[in-house]
């Protein structure tokens, strides 16, 4: 009886992992393409952007017509797994054309959160397939912890990280290792779509190599730290801005206000790098050379963006900051700036995220695999999940049941 019962769990983890992978992961990476070209267009126009008060319109209009606001957030996924909740048919596409929408029109916003939800959004309408099985239908938890993994993969191009995000952002406590097996066959299988498709990734494998020295160690905890406050300071300020833009009562109201704050920061500026993905400032950064304010830019486009009602991921944004605002760092203490904003991608990232071991594998497989930076990811993302205390992106996220979890801030 037991082998029998380890038999039928092989057999849903693999229909989980394939199903997911070829359906979700498709998705995920049709919408990496998808937002990648509406994100071209508007860095050819950059005068879309004077539409985007009515993109966000347009953006509130939809989600007022088809489900009670709430049932559309990453939230949505948490509250499914653990209570059972039904999930929103209209998560998916409203995430997606939302997302679209803000990438054309200038908005600051990510599209791995977005991804997350599409994934998680489609792997429970598979399991609703499944269910007819009975015999081999898989947990809530399975199924998003798969779409969750398509998602990060289809837009980071990380396979072996995606799989552990999907697993650990959860927060399984690291009692359920065992969904990486499918969570892994899923990431795979949308890693190779991506590459049958020719989907273009940014390549951040710009720094292959650092030096190990007790000088540079030290720095790089200084750095570490920096990366920490940069992610919680994200979350502060995400916090506060929605805050402020709920004190006018009316929708529309905010996300009027909101993207024009947005363009009339853009004039500032006299530029759109600070818009959309914004990864050409990443690369720069990681090449040795960028703007020193930018994290502050992109800060607050962010914040204003998303604050006001646009909906789109905060991943991306995390990962532009953490490395502009540490690469300035670096030059304030003396350490090479690109190796300074490598640990601001890591530290940042598992600072909003409380998923460290996804994060580290991230930095191997999206930057270095080079010994030195093993180590140095390896200091950022420990000092930032053990620091940053139990908040984060994700609201509805236990992170306080994760082992190793001060409440230090």
């Amino acid at each position: 009886m037991e082998l029998a019962g380890r038999g039928k769990t092989f057999i849903t983890y693999i229909l989980t992992g394939v199903s997911c992978g070829i359906v979700c992961g498709g998705a995920a990476v049709f919408f990496s393409w998808l937002t990648t070209m509406c994100d071209s267009v508007f860095h050819a126009h950059e005068k879309l952007i004077f539409l985007l008060p009515i993109a966000g319109i347009a953006v509130v209009l939809l989600y007022d017509e088809f489900r009670k606001e709430d049932d559309l957030t990453m939230d949505a996924l948490y509250r499914h797994m653990r209570d059972g909740r039904p999930l929103s048919f209209w998560l998916a596409p409203m995430i997606a054309v939302s997302t679209c929408l803000a990438y054309l029109t200038g908005g600051s916003v990510g599209r791995v959160g977005s991804a997350l939800q599409i994934g998680g959004c489609l792997a429970v309408l598979i399991g609703k397939k499944f269910a007819l099985l009975r015999r081999f239908a898989p947990a809530p938890e399975l199924l998003l912890a798969c779409g969750i993994a398509a998602g990060f993969c289809g837009i980071l191009n990380a396979p072996v990280a995606g799989a552990v995000f999907g697993v650990e952002v959860l927060v399984l406590s690291y009692r359920k290792w065992i969904y990486i097996f499918p969570a892994l066959i899923t990431s795979f299988i949308t890693w190779g779509i991506a590459r049958a498709a020719g989907i273009y990734y940014v390549d951040f494998h710009d720094l292959t190599t650092a030096t190990v020295s007790t000088t540079v160690v030290l720095k790089v905890f200084v750095i570490a730290f920096a990366a920490m406050l940069i992610g919680r300071m994200y979350c502060f300020v995400r916090k506060i801005t929605v805050k402020g833009f709920e004190a006018l009562n009316n929708r529309y109201l905010r996300v009027i206000a909101g993207t024009v704050l947005v363009i009339a920061l853009t004039q500032i500026l006299g530029h759109t790098n600070c818009n959309g993905i914004g990864f050409s400032y990443v690369d720069a950064a990681l090449d040795g050379h960028s703007a020193t304010l930018a994290f502050l830019w992109k800060l607050m486009l962010t914040a204003f963006t998303l604050g006001c009602g646009i909906r789109g991921g905060e991943i991306a944004p995390t990962i532009f900051i953490g490395a502009t605002g540490c690469f300035a760092a670096g030059h304030l203490i003396g350490l090479d700036p690109a190796l300074a904003a490598a640990i601001g991608i890591v530290g940042a990232l598992a600072s909003v995220t409380n998923c460290p071991a996804a994060i580290f594998l991230y930095g191997l497989e999206a930057i270095s695999l080079s010994p030195g930076m093993a180590l140095y990811f390896f200091i950022s993302v420990c000092m930032a999940h053990f620091l940053s205390g139990t908040g984060g992106i994700y609201s509805e996220q236990r992170a306080e049941k994760q082992i190793l979890k001060p409440h230090l801030f």
